[in-house]
């Protein structure tokens, strides 16, 4: 028995030392498997390159014939599940150009991508490696049409993703154009199916024919029933689908959409936000097309970021858990001291933001405007808004403030400490005033192309003190300089026939 104990043992170590000298492999960009229990490491810099290089050769080949599922695509965007039918479906679409006048408005929307080529969700999700087919009418094949497969187009090669550990595979969306009648076309790790065309784009109607796909969850307010809904739920073979009104759309994992009871309540609640914030910034309606908000396991930056989708954190692994928060209306509108509520807020409001009156300091301040105004509309009030803007940090930024003495290179400098000059103009004229003023902008915009009005950081800071003072009937340039925001001579010379204005208690006593 001893013996046969020493035997076992002698053989468990030398086992164990030739398996401790077996070298160790690194994976191939094609066998990788990167999830958030199994991260690419920010050190791995080689493979990291060669997985970003791989993927882009991928997701531009049109040789479907040998495109393979990928298998870090099992747990992101996701597998199928088994049992899922392919199906051939017919969609009718019908794409309007942006009205012109509108364009010269919207084209300044600049952190909301407009320029981007709108999508049209077609309710349906391609398995990673399977080959989808699209047969379009033969007057469609000029290039105007593209196919988009997958919904998370932030790359984590760069920006901040750049250098974390990598969560998901850095490139996963592949976009084709569609130039013959019929295109196969296989993505390595699969996605929601969307067709796309520029917004600018002339008017045009075609019926698109898809086969080989499965069928996704979609629920459109006003058409889908909840017991539609519901049965999809039920039967839904798909990791991704999407919920959305006129004004915005919402992409979530199966995870998140089986909590939804009741997509009517969750979605009326979404598009009174959209319409809120379109309400304030005199967005033009009705909508060239809707916001799209994606949830993401990892993406480029921040908790949150802006553009066409808006991207949105939701990473059970790191403990951030927006979407839980995004379908729960008992969540959704209850102050969270800067929690997701408010960045969804900021996030929608930097869509909104015109680079006409976005002057330098202000990138992170205009959104909010949109934060403030949702929470005053649709919240009672900005009680637990957010911290900064309480009333004991309010008092206690303007106070260390001027008692330095004003300086616009400081106030450039915090976001929450410049957003007190505009909640002064706000709480001095009203939301309403902003609502002329972003029209005034509007009307600008479309009387001069070129913008010339608003080209310098100069002209931009004038734009608030000479529109705002008019529509106010008050001359505000000296309320902008005891700020330390420099107005030029010239406008000030052209405000000052009017009466003076400062907010009460300026300054703040100690």
């Amino acid at each position: 028995m001893k013996y046969s104990y020493l035997l076992l043992t002698m053989l468990t170590a030398c086992t164990s030392t030739v398996s401790a000298q077996q070298p160790v492999t690194t994976p191939t960009p094609e066998e990788v498997i990167i999830t958030p229990t199994n991260r690419l490491k920010g050190k791995d810099s080689t493979l990291r390159q060669q997985v970003v290089e791989w993927s882009r050769k991928e997701l531009v080949s049109k040789d479907y014939q040998h495109v393979k599922a990928h298998p870090s695509a099992a747990w992101f965007p996701g597998a199928v599940k088994p049992g899922a039918e392919h199906i051939t479906r017919t969609l009718h679409i019908d794409h309007k150009q942006v009205n012109k006048s509108d364009w010269a408005v919207i084209r300044k929307l600049e952190s909301g991508a407009p320029s981007e080529a709108t999508l049209y969700t077609t309710g349906l999700y391609a398995a990673p490696g399977e080959v989808v087919e699209f047969t379009i009418p033969a007057n469609m094949t000029n290039g105007m049409v593209t196919v988009q497969i997958g919904a998370h187009s932030d790359d984590l090669g760069y920006w901040v993703a750049g250098g974390e550990d990598w969560r998901r595979m850095p490139e996963v969306v592949k976009i084709i154009t569609l130039k013959e009648t019929t295109t196969r076309i296989a993505s390595p790790f699969g996605g929601l199916i969307y067709i796309s065309t520029l917004p600018v784009v002339n008017d045009w109607s075609a019926d698109v024919t898809i086969k080989g796909a499965i069928t996704a969850p979609q629920f459109v307010l006003g058409k889908t029933t909840k017991e539609e809904w519901l049965q999809q739920l039920k039967n839904n073979k798909a990791p991704w689908g999407e919920m959305g009104t006129d004004r915005i759309i919402l992409t979530l994992p199966d995870s998140v959409m089986q909590q939804v009871t009741d997509p009517e309540k969750v979605m009326k609640i979404w598009d009174r936000i959209i319409g809120g914030i379109m309400e304030l910034a005199q967005y033009p309606q009705p909508v060239y097309r809707p916001q799209r908000m994606v949830i993401d396991e990892h993406m480029g930056g921040g908790y949150m970021h802006s553009g066409y989708p808006i991207m949105v954190h939701h990473s059970p692994s790191t403990g951030m858990l927006s979407a839980n928060i995004i379908v729960n209306p008992e969540k959704l509108l209850v102050p969270s001291e800067g929690g997701a509520n408010w960045g969804f807020f900021h996030e929608i409001g930097h869509n909104m933001q015109s680079s006409d009156w976005s002057f330098e300091g202000t990138g992170e301040v205009g959104c909010n405007f949109f934060a403030l105004y949702c929470f005053d509309r649709l919240t009672g009030g900005r009680n637990g808004a957010h911290e900064e803007v309480s009333n004991k940090r309010t008092m206690e930024m303007m106070q260390q403030y001027f008692a330095k003495g004003a300086d616009f290179e400081k106030w450039k400098q915090d976001p929450f400490l410049a957003l007190i000059l505009f909640r002064q103009l706000q709480e001095g004229f009203g939301w309403e005033a902003f609502k002329t003023f972003f029209r005034n902008c509007q009307t600008l915009a479309k009387q001069d192309p070129t913008g010339s009005y608003a080209k310098t950081e100069e002209q931009k800071r004038d734009l608030w003190a000479r529109e705002f003072s008019k529509i106010a009937g008050r001359n505000l340039a000296p309320f902008f300089e005891y700020w330390g925001v420099p107005i030029s001579s010239s406008v000030k010379e052209e405000l000052k026939s009017l009466p003076g204005w400062m907010p009460y208690n300026v300054p703040p006593l100690p």
